[in-house]
């Protein structure tokens, strides 16, 4: 069997070599799409059960359930980003405010010579030493301000074109396999030796369930929240309620961290601001319209039914991806670790299928035997 695969790859050397050369030219060709491609795959398996919903008409299924998951991530995403870059504009333009703003901060905490029986520590800093900190916390904020506004924002450019090109992608992508994954999977099915097609098949079918457990639980999980997130902070009259959503809704992808990445620091920022009770009802009115209904209703079910992946796999493949390799390894990570589980897992019950089979085989054979003898 070795011998004749050796022999035809030998034979068909001349066709394979340069078929793995374009595959590879092709690949180096797509590569800065790739962020674009990953996205594109992962929004397809967040969309399929939405196509499901319209039967025979998968062009009509294609186009809406597309537009349903796009729509709300652009939205969130968008509007938050505006307010990121207004807010960086708003402190580049304005450092000189915001330099006498924080020397008034910091002259605050000067203590009155009334209160030093109160603090009797303060005697030991002399105004030579306190002046010197002072002025030495104000140069490093002016360093700052002017760093910030020197930054050159022009030669980021094409980074954002190319951003924005992976976007466009990522809806084809997604389009496109709705419309026609079922198709590209068959074709793949028929290179496989057809003898080992129904254990392909398992590989395939346990993989894709893992993939979509984890896609579909992350991606509604951050959508709910962070659409929710954006009224109640709204509601609130919190300053820049998009831009804070927005970070709800990539930290609500992540187990765990989910909404308290945001809920907590505001609802400390109330306390110091507003007092004990506001920062205890905004932090009651979060948990309960934010982090109750994602956290503990949509992503458990979700997981539940359609992943059997570990909770720690999960985050320990998304904040890895995502520093070694950005966007496109936020999401290749987890689903390169779910493909492993799921191989893993479709060969254990293989193994212990097989083994089980034997031994109810020797079962039957010492049971024949004993027949036999009497």
């Amino acid at each position: 069997m070795d011998k004749d695969l050796r022999c035809q790859l030998v034979e068909n050397a001349w066709v394979l070599l340069p078929l793995l050369f374009i595959l590879i030219l092709i690949s180096y060709f797509l590569f800065p799409l790739m962020d674009g491609i990953i996205l594109g795959v992962v929004l397809a398996y967040v969309a399929r059960p939405i196509r499901d919903k319209f039967g025979r008409r998968r062009r009509l299924g294609s186009i809406v359930a597309t537009t349903a998951i796009i729509l709300p991530i652009v939205l969130i995403l968008g509007i938050g980003g505006v307010e990121v870059v207004s807010q960086l504009n708003w402190v580049v333009e304005n450092q000189g405010e915001i330099i006498r703003r924080t020397g008034t901060f910091i002259r605050s905490f000067e203590v009155p010579l009334e209160n030093y029986e109160i603090l009797p520590e303060f005697r030991d800093i002399t105004p030579v030493i306190y002046e010197d900190l002072t002025g030495s916390l104000k140069t490093l904020i002016e360093i700052l301000a002017r760093v910030l506004s020197s930054l050159p924002v022009f030669s980021y450019g094409m980074s954002l074109v190319l951003t924005a090109l992976n976007l466009i992608a990522s809806m084809y992508v997604c389009y496109f396999l709705l419309m026609d994954g079922g198709r590209l999977a068959r074709g793949i099915m028929t290179i496989i030796p057809s003898e080992n097609i129904s254990i392909y098949k398992k590989y395939s079918a346990r993989i894709d369930s893992i993939l979509s457990g984890i896609f579909i639980g992350a991606i509604y999980t951050a959508i709910v929240s962070g659409l929710i997130s954006a009224m109640v902070f709204y509601a609130f009259g919190i300053p820049r309620p998009f831009a804070l959503a927005s970070i709800v809704f990539i930290s609500g992808m992540i187990p765990v961290l989910s909404s308290w990445l945001v809920i907590v620091p505001i609802t400390l920022y109330r306390y110091f601001d507003l007092g004990l009770f506001d920062a205890l009802f905004f932090f009651a009115v979060a948990t309960a319209f934010i982090y109750l209904p994602s956290d503990l209703v949509i992503r458990p079910y979700i997981v539940s039914t359609k992943s059997t992946i570990h909770p720690l796999l999960v985050i320990l493949s998304f904040v890895g991806g995502v520093l070694v390799a950005g966007i496109g390894g936020f999401f290749l990570a987890p689903a390169l670790m779910g493909i492993v589980v799921g191989v893993y897992q479709v060969h254990k019950e293989e193994k212990t299928l097989s083994a089980g089979a034997s031994g109810d085989e020797e079962f039957f054979d010492k049971e024949a035997g004993n027949r036999d003898r009497e």
